[in-house]
């Protein structure tokens, strides 16, 4: 076994461990590592899956069909440019399969499943600099990009928060199209923003070198239930769906899924509370000195902890007893070990984060 099969990315949410590690009961911890909506399923969402369990009897929708035809009207494609799966994270290691030919070129910091599930693979990073606020460095991908190339590129970013230009990622889809290689934006945190005029997906329905996944279990808080899209041409859908396994989404998140894409209410209100609490934290860890805090566009901060001259592996020892889960960091490329991520949730939760921080602070 090579070190790649030895160890899956590590992310956040285990509340299991957590909860046996620090002796605190799994229902007292918050989990400010994983970025889900804090306001919870929506209720029209709950109210479906109570409703359907009797068809548990039954097997689901065979490609989702009906989820699906809710999906392409709220994200306005044609359901032809669509498929289903089981968690966005299916289709990102689909996509890998698919596409890659020799070279992998991923942003650094970025999503640490990006080009999971492909042996052997070259890797090329193209670092994002903390000081230029994880900015995309466009001149640099055009250096560095190759026929054939596999590019990753999450928008907003993952862990760093922040939105890329429109126009810029419209430029490497561009180059990419000229060498022809292979894009997939994740969009899986742009529902957060609320400005969806930063997504590729029509783009994606038109060229071939384009694909855009999104994922439904954040925003709508049902990551238990997992479910994610892929919008691309339809060559790409109709492939995409040959090689998925039929039945992949189970009857729960089907129903969860049309529920919570007609929830307009629920909708709304997510998108005013996090944009509300997300100043609201910003301001207030920027506010202490022993943190550094990158403005984030979508549900989630990256702070870089280093004037506390802790790590984040002694953030998380302090915070841990208390209740609180970070996203260590330092597992991410170009990030130091000083890096967290926190989510955002609301204010008598963001209240306690910030109290601990300070009484935990050397």
């Amino acid at each position: 076994m090579n070190e790649k099969h030895a160890q899956k990315p590590i992310h956040g949410g285990d509340i299991w461990t957590a909860a046996e590690k620090w002796g605190v009961p799994m229902e007292e911890i918050l989990d400010y590592s994983a970025n889900i909506n804090p306001l919870g399923p929506s209720p029209r969402a709950i109210s479906a899956i109570r409703d359907s369990i009797p068809r548990l009897t039954h097997y689901p929708e065979p490609t989702g069909e009906s989820c699906k035809t809710a999906l392409a009207q709220y994200l306005e494609v044609d359901g032809s440019n669509l498929v289903l799966g089981n968690g966005g994270s299916e289709l990102i290691y689909l996509l890998g399969r698919m596409f890659y030919k020799g070279r992998l070129v991923l942003l650094a910091p970025c999503f640490s499943e990006y080009g999971e599930g492909l042996e052997n693979t070259q890797a090329v990073r193209i670092n994002l600099e903390p000081r230029e606020q994880f900015r995309l460095p466009l001149q640099h991908i055009r250096h560095i990009l190759q026929p054939g190339d596999l590019i990753f590129i999450g928008n907003p970013n993952n862990p760093s928060g922040n939105l890329f230009d429109k126009q810029e990622l419209l430029e490497v889809a561009e180059l990419v199209d000229n060498l022809g290689a292979v894009m997939v934006v994740d969009e899986a945190f742009l529902d957060f923003t609320g400005n969806d005029s930063f997504s590729l997906r029509y783009e994606a329905t038109r060229h071939p070198h384009l694909i855009v996944v999104g994922s439904l279990t954040k925003f709508f808080a049902i990551p238990g239930l997992r479910l994610g899209y892929a919008v691309a041409n339809v060559k790409h859908i109709k492939r995409m769906e040959y090689l998925l396994p039929t039945w992949r989404i189970n009857t729960l998140a089907l129903v969860a899924g049309r529920a919570s894409l007609q929830d307009r209410v629920y909708i709304q209100k997510t998108i005013a509370m996090v944009a509300k609490e997300r100043r609201w934290l910003t301001q207030q860890l920027q506010s202490l000195p022993f943190l550094e805090v990158f403005p984030g566009e979508s549900n989630f901060l990256l702070i870089n902890a280093e004037k506390s001259g802790l790590t984040a592996a002694e953030w998380q020892q302090r915070l841990g007893p208390l209740g609180i889960l970070i996203r260590n960091c330092s597992n991410f490329h170009n990030l130091s070990p000083h890096y967290f991520r926190v989510a955002v949730k609301e204010r008598e939760q963001n209240q306690r984060l910030l109290k601990a921080l300070i009484n935990c602070a050397p």
